[in-house]
């Protein structure tokens, strides 16, 4: 048949036949794993190989994620295309006619397509990113509204090392480690322009976010925070598994089931895109706030606010239209080098982290009522140093924290003790 033969296969429950090429489809290199054939025509084989070993890595962190039985994707396995040019596939007949035209990746069923990248790191990530989708697809049924389906693919395709040595759902560290992905450069700039999208935003993108790189890095952010909290990750979990309704019932459901505590969930979104970036970590990062938190009753009190930690709450809810006097005493070491850097609660201007004197102690009031806009109003973060007064006007948390960058808090110590009264 001068090369040429009949394909049949299943995929998403559906029979196709095509035409292949077996001449043409000959020419590509490939490389099999436990969980992944790849055809490719990138010219070094140890880079296939890598991928291979990376994606197999990948599967049972994902298994974990989900919640999965142990051997439940013992024998799953995908078919992946990763290609510098589509042209030789299409001519091979490699590519599924109902595969859309796509600018990065695609997933049908078990099969996955997908350009090279400009970084061996991207070209990874986006291989996990479709290889999470290809999973809820056999899993689930379907990965859900875009919003959900990306997010969850971004959160499981973002990592480390390579190889065996993969790890998923990783934090980058620094840009040099994820060359070319660009989420928080994005981010970054929606922050200083003062347009950070509410949850709620995100949660109502469109279904084709057309490979907005910026859209998909704000639907990370919003899986990421529905991970890493336990109050919300069992309703991230367990959410995947009505993966075939792509639809608005998906994420209204979602949302009733998160309404009780939806005003700290929101405050938690607020304050974790104020923080993103390089570095980020979830250890330091978490704030423990809670619908529960009992209301103020004007006693005074007194906490610890820790160097090397984000954003701590004061515990309460603090009630609208009262003066609050805040003070602070102590030092802390604010960078480790030859001779410790430390700082009193008002800062050291050797140094400054977003705008601010490095160590500075400063705070936010962030309130529990929702403005309802499409876009998240700035933080009111002000500064406390060694003493202040802050009025309220909404019943708000009100938390602190030790100025510095994200990526520089581990080797900080120490903290202030700090004193919440209310203004006579």
């Amino acid at each position: 048949m001068n090369g040429t033969q009949f394909q049949i296969g299943l995929v998403a429950g559906i029979v196709f036949i095509g035409m292949v090429n077996s001449t043409l489809a000959d020419d590509f290199r490939k490389a099999s794993g436990q969980h992944i054939e790849i055809t490719s025509d990138i010219e070094s084989d140890a880079e296939i190989n890598e991928l291979v070993t990376s994606f197999d890595a990948a599967v049972n962190q994902w298994r974990d994620f989900w919640g999965l039985p142990e051997h439940a994707l013992d024998s799953w396995s995908v078919k992946a295309f990763v290609m510098k040019d589509k042209t030789p596939f299409m001519r091979a007949g490699l590519i599924d006619p109902r595969v859309p035209n796509f600018q990065q990746g695609y997933a049908l069923g078990n099969s996955i397509w997908m350009m090279t990248q400009p970084s061996e790191y991207y070209t990874r990530h986006l291989l996990l990113h479709e290889g999470v989708h290809a999973l809820a697809n056999d899993q689930f049924g379907g990965a859900g509204p875009s919003w959900f389906m990306e997010g969850t693919a971004e959160l499981l395709a973002t990592h480390e090392g390579r190889g065996a040595t993969t790890r998923i759902n990783r934090f980058p560290a620094d840009r040099d480690s994820v060359p070319y992905w660009g989420r928080l450069k994005l981010i970054s700039q929606r922050r200083d322009e003062d347009k950070i999208p509410t949850l709620e935003t995100v949660m109502r993108y469109p279904r084709d976010l057309n490979s907005d790189a910026e859209r998909y890095g704000w639907c990370w952010a919003a899986a990421m925070l529905l991970s890493e909290y336990g109050d919300y990750r069992d309703v991230l979990v367990a959410s995947a598994k009505s993966g075939r309704d792509s639809g608005s019932n998906f994420t209204r459901q979602m949302y009733q089931r998160l309404l009780p505590q939806w005003p700290a969930v929101i405050a938690r979104w607020r304050l974790m895109c104020n923080e993103l970036d390089y570095g980020f970590d979830w250890k330091r990062e978490q704030v423990a706030l809670s619908v529960h938190d009992p209301q103020w009753d004007g006693q005074a009190i007194s906490l610890k606010v820790e160097a090397g930690k984000g954003w701590q709450s004061l515990g309460v809810r603090v009630p609208p239209g009262i003066r609050v006097n805040i003070s602070a005493e102590g030092r802390c070491v604010i960078a480790k080098r030859e001779k410790d850097w430390e700082s009193e609660a008002s800062g050291v201007t050797i140094q400054y982290a977003k705008g601010r004197p490095l160590g500075q102690l400063i705070g936010c009031l962030v309130s529990l009522r929702h403005s309802g806009q499409p876009e998240c109003e700035p933080l009111p973060i002000f500064t406390v140093g060694n003493a202040t007064e802050i009025q309220t006007t909404a019943e708000s948390w009100l938390v602190l924290q030790v100025n510095d960058s994200v990526a520089d808090r581990a080797d900080n110590s120490g903290g202030y003790t700090v004193t919440i009264r209310p203004e006579k």
